[in-house]
C-alpha cells in the first residue's frame, strides 16, 4: 500500500525531531522551508522551497500539491500558515479555528481573551496616558514576535515613544502591547488535551540569562506547589473550554511569585531548542511524537511519565557579536551537544544566534542553590 503524503512545515533543526517521528510512522514526508541548508530538506523525500510565513504562498502549495496531513514545525510562522491552510481548504486534522489562532498566537489576542474571562496576567494599558508613574516600570512588546525579539523594559514615560517604535518594527503588523511589569520565576506549562481534559502536563523552570526575554537554561519543576498547579490547570481549563479547543498541545509562559501567578502567553505549536527533549530525557515521556499525533490523526490516553531525572538544558548564545572559538562543556553526567555553529563562524548577538544546545544530567542528582548550571563555561571569541 502506498505511504499517505505528509507535509512538514518548516526544515530547521528544531523539526528534525518531528520529522523523525513522521519517519517512523512510514509517511512520504515533504519539507516546506526557504533555506535548501535546513537538515530537514536532506532527508525529506521532497521538498518545496516555500516561504511558508506568507500563508497564502503555503495555500497555493496545498492546492497544487495534495497531501494527506500538515504538521507545523516549532516556530508561531509555520503553526499560524498551517491553521489558515487548513481552515481555507477545510481539511486537515489538528487545528482549531482560525479565529483561535489568532487568539492565542497574538500577544494582544490573548490578553483580550484572558481580560474578558478574568484570568490571572499582568495589568494591561491600553494607552500612554494609561499608564501612572507609580505603576512603572512597564514592558512593551511586539504584537506576534517570539524568541524575545523588540521586547524592552520601560523605567521612564519619556522614552515610551522610542520603546514602542522599537516593538512594532519587530512587529510583522506593526503592532505592540504595553503591559505591567511583574516579577517572579518564570515557568512554561506544557499540557497535552483529550476532549477538552487536560490528560497530561509538564511544569517547567526557565531563565533568561545572556538576553532577558530568551529563555536559555531549563528543567523540570517536580517541587511546584500544587495548590498554584491546581489553579494553573483551572485557568488553562477555562481557556480550553471557552475556544472548544481540539485535541493536542497547549504551551503557556507564566510567572510564579509565592502564591501568585500571571498567565504571560501561550501558544498551540510545539516549543523550539529542542524543548520536547528536555522533557523526554527527563521524564521518558515521548513529547514530540504526542505533539505530531495531532496532526495525523492519531489518538493518545492519558501517560504517566516514567521517570523523575534532574536533567538541564541550555542554549549558548552571546551577548555581543564575535566569532565563536570553542565550547568547555561542564562534567555532568550524560551531556549531549547538538551543535549549530561551527568554529571559526561570524555569531550574532542574542537573541539572533546560537551556538549550540546542551543537555546534562547532575552529578549529584539535585539543583541545590546552583541554578546556573552549564552558563558561562565557554569561550565565544578567538
Amino acid at each position: 500500500m502506498e505511504s499517505k503524503r505528509v507535509l512538514l512545515v518548516g526544515a530547521s533543526f528544531s523539526a528534525m525531531p518531528i520529522f523523525e517521528v513522521l519517519k517512523q510512522e512510514k509517511f512520504n514526508i515533504s519539507v516546506c522551508g526557504v533555506d535548501p541548508d535546513d537538515p530537514c530538506h536532506l532527508y525529506a523525500d521532497e521538498s518545496f522551497y516555500v516561504d511558508y510565513s506568507d500563508r497564502e504562498k503555503l495555500l497555493d502549495l496545498c492546492k497544487n500539491n495534495f497531501f494527506d496531513y500538515i504538521v507545523p514545525s516549532c516556530n508561531d510562522y509555520s503553526y499560524n500558515s498551517c491553521s489558515y491552510v487548513a481552515n481555507a481548504l477545510g481539511r486537515f486534522v489538528g487545528f482549531d479555528e482560525f479565529r483561535s489562532t489568532n487568539i492565542l498566537h497574538t500577544k494582544s489576542g490573548f490578553r483580550g481573551l484572558t481580560e474578558k474571562l478574568n484570568l490571572s496576567i499582568p495589568k494591561v494599558f491600553h494607552d500612554k496616558n494609561d499608564i501612572k508613574q507609580e505603576e512603572l516600570p512597564v514592558i512593551i512588546k511586539p504584537n506576534d514576535s517570539f524568541s524575545g525579539k523588540g521586547i524592552t523594559k520601560l523605567d521612564s514615560l519619556d522614552n515610551f515613544q522610542r520603546d514602542f517604535k522599537v516593538a512594532k518594527e519587530n512587529s510583522r503588523t506593526n503592532t505592540a502591547i504595553v503591559e505591567e511589569f511583574v516579577e517572579g520565576q518564570l515557568l512554561s506549562h506544557s499540557a497535552f488535551i483529550k476532549n477538552g481534559e487536560i490528560k497530561t502536563d509538564f511544569f517547567v523552570n526557565e531563565f533568561c540569562n545572556t538576553y532577558d526575554y530568551q529563555v536559555d537554561f531549563s528543567y523540570i519543576n517536580y517541587n511546584l506547589n500544587e495548590d498554584i498547579k491546581r489553579k494553573i490547570r483551572a485557568e488553562i481549563k477555562t481557556i480550553i473550554k471557552e475556544l472548544r479547543l481540539v485535541d493536542g498541545l497547549i504551551h503557556t509562559q507564566i510567572i510564579v511569585n509565592e502564591n501568585k501567578f500571571w498567565l504571560i502567553e501561550t501558544m498551540r505549536r510545539c516549543p523550539g531548542d529542542l524543548y520536547g527533549v528536555l522533557i523526554e530525557k527527563s521524564t521518558g515521556f515521548n513529547y514530540v511524537k504526542y505533539y505530531t499525533y495531532s496532526f495525523i490523526n492519531k489518538s493518545y490516553e492519558h501517560i504517566e511519565p516514567l521517570r523523575t531525572e534532574n536533567i538541564v538544558r541550555k542554549t549558548i548564545s552571546s551577548v555581543s557579536s564575535c566569532n565563536f572559538k570553542s565550547l568547555q562543556i561542564p562534567t555532568y553526567k550524560n551531556i549531549e551537544f547538538y551543535p549549530l555553529k561551527n568554529s571559526g563562524l561570524k555569531l550574532s548577538k542574542a537573541p539572533f544566534d546560537k551556538v549550540g544546545i546542551i543537555f546534562g544530567e547532575l552529578v549529584n542528582n539535585e539543583f541545590g542553590d546552583n541554578e546556573n548550571i552549564l552558563i558561562d563555561k565557554y569561550n565565544l571569541d578567538w
